[in-house]
């Protein structure tokens, strides 16, 4: 496989997409949709849409980063008992230029207490500026 840097102002490397890692939840403080970033690339939000409602305040999700053996949470997003169909979006810390991402860096989301809630989650990244993408 051949890669390559192409330029900073090529689509590849400013357009943002989504992820969708599909649904999470059903049991406590357990980790779902990982994703792994196949180049140097930044994360911006987390978007969870709620598949089965929870039962309880608990029912949420902490924004996971693991980098080698380091592992950050970069941010919460309580989801309670909010009706099925229902939104959220988290903002991965508060960083406005996205949160670094390394090429193996995993992303993931860890369900707080509730064992009952799901939601669909999916990640809005992007490939960081003159990272090598597969030519």
């Amino acid at each position: 496989m051949v890669t390559k840097n192409m330029e900073y102002a090529h689509p590849t490397y400013v357009s943002r997409e989504g992820q969708c890692l599909g649904e999470a939840g059903g049991a406590a403080t357990t980790a779902y949709a990982k994703f792994a970033a196949f180049t140097a690339m930044k994360l911006y939000a987390l978007q969870a849409t709620v598949s089965v409602a929870g039962t309880a305040a608990g029912h949420g999700f902490g924004l996971v980063r693991i980098s080698g053996t380091a592992t950050t949470t970069l941010g919460t997003q309580t989801i309670g008992t909010a009706a099925a169909g229902t939104t959220f979006n988290l903002v991965a810390t508060n960083v406005s230029d996205g949160v670094n991402l390394n090429q193996g860096d995993i992303v993931e989301v860890v369900s707080l207490s509730d064992v009952v809630g799901k939601a669909v989650i999916a990640y809005e990244v992007m490939a960081a500026p003159l990272a090598n993408v597969t030519a």
